[in-house]
């Protein structure tokens, strides 16, 4: 069974039940909290992120469609959520469904286990790259490891090497994801554009030059990485 049918089996299932669109900023779980019911993502974005000491957000991962959260405590894990969860696009509309009840469909059909498997298997490879992108001193390789994990994770190909980034990402936001102050983040966004290796507008998403982009990575295992192992 492929990914794709085993998602539109899943869907079939999640067709079933409650359905609910939320806007942009609306906050679906807090952290520490113990939800009523799993969630899923219909369609929309939906960000994982922890506070600092001070206050400030510290995005953790982004969900899209099909995906489930939070996944830990869905499955047993831990007893609450470890984050905050927050629609991050313009509109999300989220399933819901008792935990237990969708954790035994899933169980009961290894086809599914096993697509939850490779999700999980992404997220912790993309997790992964972010922290090697924090790990770097200078502010410019910062940025370049943060895009190259949005191309791998959140980006759609439009033509060859070439990703659309289907999040919608202010220069704070950038900021938020690679430990930057957003000045900073602006300025190193502002080098690779006039650079070619991306292109945004007000109010548009960014194009990533793929190609570009790894000549700027200096380790040749993380720039030939495939997308969406």
């Amino acid at each position: 069974m492929s990914d794709q049918v085993a998602n539109k089996y899943l869907r079939l299932f999640l067709d079933r039940h409650t359905s609910v669109t939320y806007n942009k900023g609306d906050i679906l779980i807090f952290q520490g909290e113990a939800p009523k019911h799993a969630f899923v993502v219909k369609d929309g974005v939906v960000k994982a992120y922890n506070l600092s000491v001070n206050g400030d957000e510290k995005p953790v991962a982004f969900y899209k469609e099909d995906s489930i959260f939070p996944g830990p405590w869905v499955y047993g894990a831990t007893p609450s959520s470890l984050y905050y969860y927050e629609v991050s696009s313009n509109t999300a509309t989220i399933y819901t469904v008792k935990k237990e009840e969708l954790a035994d469909f899933i169980k009961k059909r290894p086809e599914l286990l096993y697509n939850e498997f490779k999700k999980y298997i992404s997220e912790q490879l993309g997790l992964s790259i972010r922290l090697n992108a924090l790990q770097h001193s200078r502010a410019s390789d910062k940025l370049i490891y943060t895009l190259h994990y949005l191309a791998l994770n959140n980006g759609q190909l439009v033509k060859p090497k070439v990703y659309e980034i289907k999040l919608s990402l202010t220069h704070q936001d950038f900021a938020n994801l690679t430990g930057l102050t957003r000045e900073t983040a602006a300025t190193e966004l502002n080098r690779l554009k006039k650079n070619g290796v991306i292109h945004y507008s007000n109010g548009s998403n960014y194009i990533l030059y793929l190609d570009k982009l790894t000549l700027m990575i200096n380790d040749q295992f993380i720039a030939d990485m495939p997308k969406n192992l």
